[in-house]
């Protein structure tokens, strides 16, 4: 009898160990497969954080900064709108995060 591997979907013996095209092992019919469940990830050493924190930090004063700059200058360009833009939102974002993972770490 063919059955469909689970992982290439190639036609397979139901009699064969394992797939000729993939190599995955062949689940007999009615046999059920647990899928593993993935280890938790270990929290960010405090140097990790410390890191994060600094490159936040440089990306939001940098769109700042630049910001400022961009509104004293002579001619507007969207394009330095818009970088000046993703630097703030990045930054703002990315310091969030990592006092997140900061707390949660403390907390563990």
């Amino acid at each position: 009898m063919l059955i469909t591997c689970t992982e290439c979907g190639r036609a397979v013996s139901s009699r064969a160990p394992a797939c000729i095209g993939c190599g995955a092992p062949i689940v007999p019919p009615g046999h059920v497969v647990e899928d593993p469940q993935p280890e938790p990830a270990a929290p960010p050493a405090r140097a990790q954080i410390k890191l994060r924190a600094i490159i936040a930090s440089a990306m939001l004063v940098t769109g700042v900064v630049w910001a400022t700059l961009l509104d004293k200058g002579p001619g507007r360009n969207r394009f330095e709108d818009l970088m000046a833009a993703i630097l703030i939102i990045g930054g703002l974002c990315s310091l969030l995060v990592t006092l997140i993972q900061a707390v949660a770490a403390r907390d563990r």
